[in-house]
């Protein structure tokens, strides 16, 4: 019906349309709860926004049900603002705490920046002190929040940590104690990130009745770890490897993985999932290579196109992403969730306030790669919270939700992730600077996993005309279980 005097509509800055087999995915940036449509319904669907007529059509109704259609600008405005402020929530939540054992490493991994700090600061060691306050200083953050059903993180990091295992297995029983007295989180998950060369059985116990979750890097199968991951001495690496995850799961520990997205393995992500479950691993995550590593490994071939073929080489591997079943590529996951529970977008990174590190010479950083440090761990004030420094604002305006250029710059894209700003510092010389590597890789999985939302049966009925449109609504908040940079 005809209706000449509502009132204009307008098209949310926020609105993005992704196509694909004569089907449209119609989003909300910043609450990205599908609407799906056939091609023909939403091209009908346009020019009727634009005549005017038939606004009060179920498709409109729903769009402007999702703020995708808009009376007014202000509702942009206001969207935007609810949504920087639910982030800094999240930001705000102090989940990780970092405990750096050792800066140096007996391997040396060739896209790793673990060796450069090294020489910069020294193959130092933490003390148990530094550790201590460490910990201290994070009950600190965490008493500041109100507690949820979600896990924190205490990571036991590197370089190669168990270079520092005196030191490692004295704060196994404090920490415990601690957690023992309601002074940690009940929700707190012990994780060891090794190479797994210094792994023997004696630790593999120790994991065991801890409770420790031991990741370990290995990027494949042989011809592809050995490749990158090497030890000081230059010896492959692989068998070591292998034995270890053997040793660690022959001993009840929980192993994951952290493998790099490489030049040499790109090709063959979707092969992974079943080499690592049949190699002993429960969980892991793809990180893709960064820096100029990344740079110089492709040798003048497309960046761009590496990003591509990483993202669908992630998701080809994946055949189980029901809507409550978890997924076990963890990095994934944390995106699956925020996508599921409605969330702006999911962060490439937790170094925007909620990761405390605590380096092996006992400065205090929000990174454990790229150092802005603020003080000395046992001199810093009680009063001292990470996501308050001036170091972790600025670095929140690297990421789309919080530049105020996302109003102004329609290929600005919220759902990017930002990246990373180590990467970011090492290609541009600036930490702010927009890892557009990262930003396809997360855009081109975020985007499939969209489309991952919507049921065939539907996508059937939208290109028949059964019906004219699908929504995806939300059934209900999922809890977050992931953890990055491992």
């Amino acid at each position: 019906m005809e209706n000449s005097a509502i009132n204009p509509v307008f098209i949310s800055r926020f609105l993005r349309i992704l196509e694909r087999d004569d089907l449209v995915a119609v989003i909300h940036q910043l609450h990205p709860e599908p609407i799906y449509l056939s091609s023909k319904s939403w091209c009908d669907t346009v020019s009727e926004i634009s005549a005017r007529t038939r606004l009060n059509n179920g498709i409109v109704r729903e769009l402007m049900d999702r703020r995708l259609l808009i009376d007014n600008s202000d509702i942009d405005c206001k969207a935007l603002e609810s949504s920087r402020r639910q982030i800094l929530q999240i930001f705000n939540r102090p989940t990780i705490l970092y405990l750096m054992m050792a800066q140096g490493c007996n391997f040396k991994c060739t896209y790793c920046p673990i060796p450069a700090l090294a020489r910069r600061y020294g193959e130092r060691l933490m003390s148990f002190e530094d550790a201590v306050a460490g910990i201290a200083l994070w009950q600190k953050h965490i008493e500041e929040c109100s507690q949820d059903n979600n896990p924190y993180f205490l990571i036991f990091y590197g370089g190669e940590p168990l270079l520092n295992r005196e030191i490692f297995e004295q704060l196994l029983p404090y920490v415990d104690g601690e957690k023992s007295a309601g002074r940690l989180p009940e929700k707190l998950e012990l994780m060891l990130c090794t190479n797994g060369f210094l792994v023997d059985e004696r630790l593999s116990k120790l994991f065991a009745y801890y409770g420790v979750t031991v990741a370990i890097g290995v990027d494949g199968p042989e011809e592809h770890n050995d490749r990158f991951r090497i030890t000081s001495n230059g010896d492959t690496t692989f068998a070591v490897i292998e034995r270890a995850i053997k040793q660690l799961a022959d001993n009840g520990v929980r192993v994951m993985a952290s493998v790099t997205i490489t030049p040499a393995n790109v090709y063959r992500l979707a092969e992974y999932p079943d080499f690592l479950w049949k190699l002993g691993v429960a969980k892991f995550g793809f990180n893709l290579m960064k820096g100029e590593a990344l740079i110089r490994e492709l040798a003048g071939k497309s960046a761009e196109d590496y990003c591509r073929v990483a993202a669908h080489g992630v998701l080809s591997g994946l055949t189980s992403m029901a809507e409550n079943e978890p997924c076990y590529e963890y990095q994934l996951e944390k995106k699956l969730i925020a996508l599921r529970n409605g969330l702006p977008f999911s962060v490439d990174c937790t170094c925007y306030g909620n990761q405390l590190v605590i380096q092996a010479d006992g400065q205090v950083s929000n990174c454990p790669f790229l150092r802005f440090d603020q003080g000395d761990v046992r001199e810093l004030p009680s009063t001292f919270r990470i996501g308050q420094t001036e170091t972790v604002k600025k670095w929140r305006y690297r990421l789309p939700l919080f530049n105020d250029s996302v109003m102004a710059d329609d290929n600005n894209c919220v759902l990017d992730g930002g990246g990373c700003a180590w990467s970011s510092s090492e290609l541009c010389g600036d930490a702010i600077a927009r890892d557009a590597n990262n930003a396809i890789f997360t855009k081109e999985i975020m985007y499939e996993l969209i489309w991952n939302l919507l049921p065939e049966e539907q996508a059937k009925s939208l290109r028949q005309g059964q019906i004219t449109y699908w929504s995806y609504r939300r059934i209900g908040p999922l809890c977050t279980a992931g953890t990055d940079n491992l």
